[in-house]
């Protein structure tokens, strides 16, 4: 009972065993959401995890004759791919549906998944460990987290059920959690492999009014599952804070653990697992605190060896030192300005200007900017727009569509942009406006060797350009040079639609706004009339909206963490409007 005797450090043994007998085992399944998250969810299951049909069946919810009809039609079956060595190690979330230790079940009733990670060892595809990271959080309001049913936690005994979560897979290869508690208090990991090891960083986030001392995680690697590992004992493992290291029957492989803020290391032979746990220092309100961790994975002899390599090559090694991202507040805004249109300077400059609202203006020298300047700025006034703090983003040099078509010719005619504004003392533009909205997969590399972190499209394919409607932007979700359109002001526009555009910020969600000439005799088919731009931005700011520049988001959101499917959240949202 060593991990009941862990747990009492917050509550007593009896109270937890007791409540280990009272609780009855939940239902732990999560039906697949449409075709492609059944192939996918199949695949882990199948391919790589090796489930059996009744496995299978516990972790879906799905009958086992639905399973093997969609095994079939998807063609899901054989053995992993091999891999090579110089690779990534495999590492997939855990599907559930078997439990992920051997013994020790009444010290983890209902296992959730949320939190779990499976990391294939590089020697046997098939052989993994699954870490558990965070399994548990304590701070000074007591057990604020764990991850699956055995002793209370303060959310428990205020009968509030916290929401399954899913891993969110990156483009880099890393997964990413995140979840918000009730009172405020958010944590998350980040998990990203690389060959024969991975490396985390776990950060929380203090959104109550008082700080938050006390603050450590259980860290737990269950190593049932990893073949040569799964002795429960404790004869096999090796402690030397802060390395949690376990080899295997043949004494020539090891499963290596650390944390970089330790809280201690420990193990637990009934498991079979390792732990190296990290603690955070005192976190005042509306600030954030972070560890770094690591698995590694090392075939010799020469143990003590390989922890001083390691303790030089990655304890010791100078932090990054990262400001950490900024909560997602309500009504936050993004105000952006297309087409270096002359009364972007004359109408709209002083009115944000005076009620302290950033904003983005995407400069074009297409249409007639070259000899029109009644309806175009001048790359002087283009240049008043930096000093006065706002950003200048690139739109290309001609309002050229990004098409298969056209992106030969892209990095060209944002490079003369970039030229252009450095001619005028304005820094290298880091946000871009998809001209007229159109957008392309081939765009993205290009976008990103140029130095834009974010880019702006519009509210399609999702919504028809003809509606002006659009969709906010949900971090995380849309890669950052695909920022959807929340709102395409139009002429007809009322005070009532810019209100249903700037709704969705909310709950993490961030409205973009596009606009164009206030007026724009050039174009009177995005035309905002003066007048009505001001009774906007005086609703806007009576209400307590924030406005800011699109380069601003990286106070919210970082720019290099992106989904490892682009375009996957715009079908899913096409697939969810289709529906009846």
């Amino acid at each position: 009972m060593k991990a009941v005797i862990v747990v009492s450090r917050v509550f007593p043994v009896l109270a937890g065993f007791l409540l280990a007998l009272s609780v009855g085992r939940a239902d732990e399944s999560r039906p697949p959401r449409g075709d492609d998250d059944l192939r996918s969810w199949l695949d882990n299951l199948v391919v790589h995890h090796g489930f059996t049909p009744a496995e299978i069946r516990d972790a879906t919810g799905l009958a086992e004759p639905e399973i093997a009809a969609a095994i079939g039609r998807f063609g899901i079956g054989g053995a992993p791919a091999p891999r090579d060595p110089s690779a990534p190690v495999k590492m997939l979330p855990y599907p559930g549906g078997r439990h992920p230790r051997l013994g020790f079940f009444d010290g983890a009733i209902d296992p959730q998944r949320d939190t779990k990670l499976s990391v294939f060892t590089p020697w046997d595809p098939r052989g993994y460990v699954v870490v558990d990271v965070p399994e548990a959080i304590w701070t000074d309001l007591g057990l604020t987290y764990l991850a699956h049913t055995h002793v209370p936690t303060i959310w428990d005994k205020a009968g509030l059920k916290l929401p399954r979560l899913e891993w969110s897979p990156r483009g880099d290869g890393s997964f990413a959690g995140e979840r918000t508690l009730p009172n405020g208090i958010a944590f998350g990991v980040r998990a990203r492999p690389g060959p024969a090891r991975v490396e985390f960083r776990w950060w929380l986030r203090n959104g109550t009014d008082k700080t938050l001392g006390g603050i450590r995680a259980q860290v737990c690697v269950m190593l049932g599952r990893a073949p040569g590992f799964a002795a429960q004992t404790n004869a096999n493992k090796l402690l030397d804070g802060p390395f949690a290291a376990v080899r295997d029957d043949a004494g020539r492989r090891w499963i290596i653990t650390a944390w970089d803020a330790l809280d201690r290391v420990w193990q637990n032979p009934p498991v079979p697992c390792i732990h190296s746990d990290p603690r955070l220092a005192d976190c005042p309100p509306g600030e954030t605190r972070e560890a770094r961790g690591w698995l590694w994975f090392y075939e010799g002899t020469d143990i003590r060896g390989e922890l001083g390599r390691l303790r030089r090559e990655y304890l010791e090694s100078p932090k990054v030192v990262r400001k950490p991202l900024e909560p997602i507040r309500d009504k936050l805004v993004v105000l952006t300005f297309d087409d270096s249109v002359a009364s972007l300077h004359a109408n709209v400059r002083p009115l944000l200007k005076k009620n302290g609202y950033g904003a983005t203006f995407f400069i074009t020298e297409g249409f007639t900017f070259a000899t029109n300047k009644t309806d175009y700025m001048t790359w002087a006034q283009i240049a008043d727009l930096h000093r006065d703090g706002f950003e200048v983003g690139n739109h290309t040099q001609t309002h050229m569509g990004v098409s298969a078509d056209s992106l030969g010719r892209l990095r060209h005619e944002i490079e003369f942009i970039n030229g252009r504004c450095a001619e005028h003392g304005i820094p290298r533009p880091v946000s871009f406006g998809y001209p007229g909205n159109a957008i392309h997969p081939g765009a993205l590399p290009i976008l990103r060797e140029l130095g834009i972190r974010f880019a702006r499209r519009g509210a399609q394919p999702e919504f028809a350009y003809e509606t002006g409607r659009g969709i906010a932007y949900e971090p995380r979700e849309d890669h950052p040079l695909l920022v959807p359109t929340t709102g395409d002001a139009r002429p007809v526009w009322t005070l009532e639609n810019l209100k249903q555009a700037v709704a969705p910020a909310r709950d993490g969600h961030i409205a973009v706004l596009q606009f164009h000439g206030v007026p724009d005799r050039d174009h009177p088919w995005v035309n905002t009339p003066p007048e009505r731009f001001a009774e906007y931005v005086g609703w806007l700011k009576a209400n307590g909206y924030r406005c800011i520049a699109m380069r601003d988001l990286a106070r919210y959101v970082d720019p290099d963490d992106v989904p490892a499917e682009p375009w996957g959240i715009i079908g899913r949202r096409r697939a969810a409007s289709a529906k009846p």
